[in-house]
């Protein structure tokens, strides 16, 4: 009896201990994705760039981002989570050092892409924890989630107090939690036995460059303006691209696909990923609205609360915190209320909180109790889509589901992105947003939110997945 017990306790360290390396290594996604947003605008004046340059910077972070989605996943089925994590995480690594020791706009550049492969990071842990301990899947998706939000906040907040003299001096911020994950990445187990399927070149091109000329269309329409021709050639023939694709990995057999998509045939898959895509477009989207509002005049536009860039750092740090008790307690939310409940739930929460806004945004402590809304929804629906998004596929597709998961993530918040810029361009007056221009944002975003609960009111219950099952 004894010994059972002292097993007991030793496979519950064990994954306890594995969780909390799956947290230690998802610091370093949210840092690296917390601590451009105040580096890289600060950057014009070192590195004697315009604005411009530093936008297609974001985009082609933006763009990185979407395209190295379902490659990294994908490769993790294939030939192992670990050792493609391993290999993800030390390109991250160097990313990272070569920004902080060489910080220049070319190996800027080169490592923004470079640190995209944080996008792999949750997928890949998803397939070792799956495998190594099914039953704590989602206990450790609620705590990697609840690490990458408080980690996005303080990577931002510390990135700014550090570079404040020196921009270029942010960079090291990532360097601790770099090497701390390259360490923790030996302490995860060798979890799943890789299908060694192959990759088809055709479907994986179509699909990476109908990604491009999609994200590109979106994020450079405001720009270049959406009738122009560049527009609709990159939006139309990403759209083709992506068409091919899906055509062609949901008929393909295996070896000859990229992604199985006929994975999406699973009600369940395919009601997380709607839910996905507009919780992506009804959430992140609106980060840059939410800095453009705390930081602007009221004298001059009428709204806003004249915060200062570390202030406003301060604010979104802060509400990171709320974002990790929410996702920290979704897990227990799901089994106590249900899958569905917890989905509809966090889509009804987000859209109060754009209501709140509108109706309270006069005054600093009105707008912050939407905003916080706004983050414990954030961590909710993050922490429950990815735990939801691999149950009811095969083991060995883990990653892919997860993978396929964020990719809907990507897509809803460029195509969010774009609908709020589209917004914001056309209410400008004197340089600024309109005050009727954010109402019209934050309106369309509390829809996009609602639908978001609609798709999750969807999920089947849990009866009739047992009854399936």
């Amino acid at each position: 009896m004894e010994s059972k017990t002292a097993t007991a306790d030793t496979t519950r360290r064990t994954i306890a201990g594995m969780i909390l390396a799956m947290a230690l290594i998802e610091s370093l996604s949210g840092v690296t994705q917390g601590y451009l947003n105040p580096i890289l605008p600060a950057l014009g004046p070192v590195f004697e760039i315009d604005d411009p340059t530093i936008n297609g910077i974001f985009l082609i972070s933006n763009v990185s981002f979407a395209v190295l989605t379902p490659i990294i996943s994908r490769l993790g089925d294939s030939y192992g989570y670990r050792l493609v994590l391993r290999w993800s995480i030390g390109v991250v690594a160097v990313g990272v050092l070569q920004m902080a020791l060489w910080p220049s706009l070319w190996t800027v550049t080169l490592g923004v892409v470079m640190i995209t492969c944080v996008v792999g990071f949750i997928p890949l842990m998803m397939g070792i924890l799956r495998v190594s301990s099914p039953a704590r899947t989602r206990t450790g998706v609620s705590v990697m989630i609840g690490m990458l939000m408080i980690m996005v906040g303080a990577g931002g907040l510390l990135a700014g107090i550090v570079g404040v003299t020196d921009p270029t001096l942010g960079f090291w911020v990532a360097v601790p939690f770099a090497v701390a994950a390259v360490a923790c990445s030996f302490v995860l187990p060798d979890a799943g036995i890789p299908t060694r399927e192959g990759i088809a070149l055709a479907p994986l091109l179509a699909c990476s460059l109908g990604l491009i000329g999609f994200v590109v269309a979106l994020s450079m329409a405001p720009e270049w303006g959406w009738v122009d021709a560049r527009t609709l050639v990159a939006g139309v023939a990403g759209l083709a691209l992506l068409a091919y694709w899906a055509k062609r990995d949901s008929s393909a057999s295996e070896g000859r696909r990229f992604m199985d998509l006929r994975m999406i045939a699973n009600p369940r898959i395919r009601t997380v990923s709607l839910a996905t895509f507009f919780f992506g477009f009804a959430s992140i989207s609106y980060f840059g609205t939410n800095g453009i509002f705390l930081h602007a005049s009221p004298d001059k536009t009428g709204y806003g609360f004249a915060l200062s860039p570390l202030m406003i750092a301060i604010v979104l740090a802060l509400a990171s915190v709320l974002s990790l008790v929410s996702s920290l307690l979704t897990a227990r939310a799901m089994r106590k209320f249900g899958e569905r409940s917890t989905l509809v739930f966090a889509g009804v929460l987000l859209a109060a909180g754009f209501l709140v806004m509108v109706a309270a945004h006069g005054s600093l402590a009105g707008y912050s109790a939407g905003f916080a809304m706004f983050n414990l929804s954030l961590g909710m629906y993050q922490a429950g889509t990815r735990a939801l998004s691999v149950e009811g596929v095969p083991l060995e597709e883990t990653s892919t589901a997860a993978g396929l998961n964020e990719l809907a993530l990507s897509v809803g918040v460029a195509v969010g992105a774009a609908v709020v810029k589209l917004i914001s361009s056309a209410s400008v007056e004197s340089g600024h947003i309109t005050e009727a221009g954010l109402f019209l944002i934050w309106g369309a975003l509390a829809a996009a939110a609602l639908v978001a609960a609609a798709a999750g009111a969807r999920y089947p219950k849990r009866q009739a997945m047992e009854a399936s099952a």
